[in-house]
């Protein structure tokens, strides 16, 4: 099976069981529901998702959209595959969100009830993750599609 075909057929099954309902609302089983996954329809859509927001509006969307909140399991995932580089400017991503410090839990209620307010007016943000969208768009030694499908092949 083709890369692409193996990784769209996860992230099928890694989203049949999620509710609109979650996701418009921000309610805590979409984060439930995904870390409940299998290791590999997690890691796969983890990846898919930080990787189709980069690609279409970068890491302040990533965050803005709510998906910031899988920010920790994400880096994991990324490590997983064999995309250090791309967890390492995920890492930095967070530190410039996270500023304050906050714990996973309380950083995870913050993204989704919008409570980070540089996420929508602070310039010099919306700048250092513009550069490290750029970096991880002009990475061309990880291409997430061949490592995410030997991963899922290697399962």
């Amino acid at each position: 099976m083709a890369n692409q075909e193996i990784i769209k057929k996860n992230y099928r099954d890694a989203v049949a069981g999620i509710m609109e309902e979650w996701l418009i609302s921000k309610h805590t089983k979409w984060y439930e529901y995904i870390t409940r996954l299998s290791n590999k329809l997690q890691t796969t859509y983890l990846i898919v998702v930080l990787d189709n927001q980069i690609f279409n509006g970068g890491f302040q969307q990533y965050y803005v959209n709510g998906y910031g909140q899988f920010t920790t399991e994400t880096i994991r995932a990324l490590i997983a595959i064999g995309a250090n580089r791309k967890a390492t400017l995920l890492e930095k991503a967070y530190k410039l969100v996270n500023k304050d410090n906050d714990s996973d839990v309380v950083f995870r209620k913050r993204i989704l009830n919008k409570e980070i307010s540089t996420l929508f007016n602070d310039d010099v943000l919306f700048k250092s993750l513009d550069d490290l969208d750029d970096q991880y768009y002009d990475d061309e030694k990880e291409n997430i599609e061949e490592l995410l499908g030997g991963y899922l092949k290697a399962y």
